[in-house]
């Protein structure tokens, strides 16, 4: 991890410096500015994440311009908000815009194949050049690294994860209201537990272990921590008149899993990965699902339950 005086000094220096980069799950991304006027500065959320200045995985140039190219491509997918997302022989375009600016894109992030390398246009009425911008704004920062994971790297959930006071690593997994934020802030209540993030979760493999990576997409609880733990437990999250916990198989387990991650629909590649991801995943970790009442004793069941086997609390 990076020491805070080290983030501090790296955020004020991305104040006036034209380039950032950050690690989120084990994956390094890069950002530059290639235009005189565009001063560029990560959101702060992303501060914990930053790291010394190095080639990286994913390289981003972002520039003014006057408006956004044409991408002749097919339509792939389309958000019903901000973003809809376009393909072609030679890559990917993901365009931004909003009813509050009209129906001229504000920006447009042309993507390699591979997602390696990413032009990002920004259109100059709708940006201040005398303020620092950041180019990656959500929801683009998710995406390109949604998109990366796919190729056979990883796969993003929802969900909190915790490493608890003995040294185990859960992921409780849920939609929206589901309760990972509650869960989340009854955790950071116990001193000698930690929570990587309460709402966004990136899983990798390395060898025969399955690791949990804390991202800057956080949740109404606030908590996103740059580090990672090997993982020994899924719950699947939902709410219960009593803490409850019931082994899921792996088919039952891999479908809960696929239903609450991010995965590029548009990809048939991207898909089969994720597919073959939670395979691998279920039949190293167990899963189950868990009703919960929302206060202490759902934290008290989990610790209850023995290392490396799980009883029903």
């Amino acid at each position: 991890m990076i020491a805070t005086d080290s983030i501090l000094e790296l955020s004020a220096a991305n104040r006036t410096r034209t380039r950032f980069a950050a690690r989120i799950g084990g994956t390094t991304l890069g950002v530059s500015s290639g235009h005189v006027n565009l001063s560029i500065v990560p959101d702060s959320e992303l501060n914990a994440f930053l790291i010394p200045d190095q080639r990286c995985d994913v390289e981003c140039t972002a520039r003014f311009v006057n408006a956004v190219s044409e991408f002749e491509g097919e339509l792939v997918f389309d958000s019903g908000g901000l973003w809809k997302l376009y393909r072609n022989a030679a890559g990917y375009c993901f365009r931004f815009a909003t009813s509050f600016l009209g129906d001229t894109p504000y920006k447009q992030a042309i993507v390699s194949p591979d997602f390696t390398k990413v032009r990002i246009d920004l259109v100059q009425r709708f940006y201040d050049p005398s303020k620092p911008w950041n180019p990656l704004e959500y929801p683009l920062d998710e995406l390109l690294w949604i998109h990366r994971l796919s190729m056979k790297q990883g796969v993003e959930m929802h969900g909190c994860g915790v490493i608890t006071p003995d040294g185990r690593g859960f992921l409780l997994t849920g939609h929206s209201g589901a309760g990972k934020s509650t869960s989340a802030r009854m955790w950071a209540r116990n001193a000698a537990a930690r929570v990587l993030s309460d709402d966004r979760i990136i899983l990798r493999a390395e060898g025969d272990r399955i690791w949990m990576y804390g991202t800057p997409w956080h949740g109404d609880a606030g908590i996103a921590e740059a580090d990672r733990f090997p993982l020994d437990g899924i719950f699947v999250l939902e709410h219960g008149a009593e803490n409850r916990m019931q082994p899921l198989n792996p088919t039952k387990a891999s479908a809960e899993l696929f239903a609450r991650s991010f995965v590029p629909h548009h990809s048939v590649e991207g898909l089969n990965f994720v597919l073959e991801f939670f395979d691998q995943l279920t039949s190293l970790v167990p899963c189950f699902s868990f009703p919960f009442v929302p206060n202490v004793t759902a934290v008290e069941a989990l610790l209850a339950s023995s290392t490396g086997k799980f009883a029903a609390a």
